[in-house]
């Protein structure tokens, strides 16, 4: 699952009215072995964390295609793999240049550019800590020998707010050096989230400090600096059951987790590097879907709709591999029925019988199912349609979801989230509960969508919010609106999904970051103006947040 809160009402209801399953009960032996042979293949050391775009997710990869070929599920239209291309991070240039006092400086460990610099060139004589003397300032990284050797000291982000004042005070370039020799020495961190700068940033370690900067006085600098962005390719895989009917329902899972941690969401705090197998996130929603797409290959009765069963990649670098499949293979309501997201059900606790079912909102049929008490889940119902998953795509395009997630645990996205962890026969009992669902549904007409209200428990609050769902895979300036709730600020001012968000009252919007940092800076009651890039035309548009 996304690193993302997930925010519930915990409403006591539920469930369905169930139906009589093809898959019988009595069989969970069977389901609990198949469940712990998938997930223990799944969540092994030897995918090292399925990280998108690596071996790692290609075997995981062949493995599903495996199981849906001994199934006698074939591809959907043809193919099992639907690569999809991303901006992952960045490098630098080979372009990249950087001279001082006349020396061109060996580009690598000591010398680099800031991962957030602009790709552009400055040149002044220069005098180290005197910045009034060049347009380009040469700048200390530590300000004494205890700060460069604590392990604490966050210095990307000391550099990122230092250039930004230098910027405002009329740098046309900044670089930075350590003259303590640090204990952690920095290095170009090409997956930084801070957003580009107007401005050229460059760092020089200690040993070419000392020769080519310290006591030499006055210096002619030259930054000629070229930042580029890094693509990679993850994979989604889709089966099919097609039952010749006007509709598809498609039930899916992400297969994709950490890696080693390399992308920033690990939650673990040691230093040794140690692989996250991602048991119940998701190698326990990847196993859940192949068994019910076995099932309903094997049902005699459930031939209403045809079946999409879809395994995600990228979901936990920003739901990439959801939204991939949507937009590339034109999903919208004109062909899907409804969509079924499990995420993370391996670990129902076995005192509360705790289950969350996500996407209430998107349907009134959910509520009608779920109106009769069920006599082994207590259900918690979260109205929204957006969430920390990859329902969230389908939801967007006018599609009615659910979501099943039996909760997070201490293990999330840590390297001790194994197999051996996971309740086998809780998670049995899920699948079920999926099946039912399907089962009532294949004698109803396709479920009716609705705009669901957002669930605000438990979120980190601003002042006041926009209403908006960003698209967190747009690499580009400004902010990309990939949903928005009605009755919100955004969608009362008049946008609507696909505008890039540029700017906020007085502040300009080059990413989540800046955008963040204006929400901090309104309340409730304040009247603004809201610039939008919408088909590459700037509208402004006037903005209201109301009090409560």
């Amino acid at each position: 699952m996304k690193g993302a809160s997930l925010l519930l009402f915990p409403v006591l209801f539920c469930v369905l009215i169930a139906q009589q399953a093809d898959a019988k009960k009595s069989n969970d032996k069977k389901v609990i072995k198949q469940l712990k042979a998938d997930i223990g293949y799944l969540a092994s050391d030897s995918l090292e964390g399925r990280r998108t775009s690596t071996v790692g997710e290609r075997k995981a990869g062949d493995y599903i295609i495996s199981v849906y070929e001994k199934e006698g599920i074939v591809a959907y239209k043809g193919v099992y793999r639907y690569p999809f291309k991303f901006v992952y991070g960045k490098e630098i240039a080979a372009s990249t240049q950087i001279r001082i006092n006349g020396n061109a400086m060996h580009i690598g460990k000591d010398v680099f550019p800031m991962p957030f610099s602009e790709s552009k060139k400055a040149a002044s004589d220069a005098i180290p800590d005197v910045p009034e003397q060049g347009n380009v300032w040469v700048l200390p990284l530590y300000q004494s020998k205890d700060e460069a050797d604590d392990a604490h000291f966050d210095w990307e982000k000391y550099v990122y707010e230092k250039s930004k004042d230098a910027l405002k005070q009329g740098a046309t370039g900044v670089l930075f050096y350590d003259s303590y020799g640090a204990k952690y020495t920095p290095e170009f961190n090409g997956r930084s989230e801070n957003e580009t700068i107007n401005l050229p940033v460059a760092f020089v370690g200690y040993e070419p400090y000392q020769q080519y900067v310290s006591n030499k006085g006055s210096i002619p600098i030259e930054l000629n600096l070229a930042i580029k962005k890094t693509d990679r390719v993850g994979t989604n895989i889709a089966a099919y059951l097609d039952n010749g009917a006007k509709y598809t329902v498609v039930l899916g899972a992400h297969y994709d987790h950490l890696g080693y941690g390399e992308d920033g969401s690990s939650l673990y705090g040691g230093k040794a590097k140690l692989i996250h197998n991602g048991a119940d996130d998701n190698a326990s929603g990847t196993a859940a879907l192949l068994q019910m797409a076995s099932w309903l290959k094997k049902s005699k009765k459930l031939h209403t709709y045809n079946y999409l069963f879809v395994n995600f990649s990228g979901e936990e670098l920003g739901l990439l591999g959801s939204k991939a499949f949507v937009k590339d293979l034109g999903i919208d309501s004109n062909q899907i029925a409804y969509m079924i997201n499990m995420d993370m059900v391996g670990r129902l606790n076995d005192s509360t019988h705790a289950l969350t079912l996500g996407g209430i909102g998107s349907s009134p049929v959910w509520a009608e199912l779920l109106k009769t008490p069920n006599p082994y889940f207590k259900v918690n119902l979260d109205s929204a349609g957006i969430g920390p998953s990859d329902h969230s795509s389908f939801y967007q395009v006018g599609i009615p979801v659910l979501f099943f997630f039996t909760g997070t645990h201490s293990d999330y996205h840590k390297p001790s989230d194994d197999a051996d962890k996971i309740n086998y026969m809780g998670e049995a009992k899920v699948m079920h509960y999926v099946y039912d669902v399907v089962s009532t549904l294949n004698d109803m007409p396709k479920p009716k969508y609705t705009i669901a209200k957002q669930s605000t428990v438990g979120k980190v609050r601003f002042k006041i919010t926009l209403g908006i769902m960003p698209d967190y895979s747009y690499q580009e300036n400004g902010v990309r609106v990939d949903g928005l709730t009605e009755g919100k600020p955004a969608s009362n001012a008049g946008i609507v999904a696909g505008d890039i968000i540029i700017q906020l009252g007085t502040d300009k919007i080059n990413g989540m970051q800046s955008y963040m940092e204006s929400l901090s800076h309104l309340k409730a009651g304040d009247k603004t103006e809201v610039k939008v890039l919408r088909q590459g035309k700037e509208i402004s548009l006037p903005i209201e947040f109301p009090k409560n």
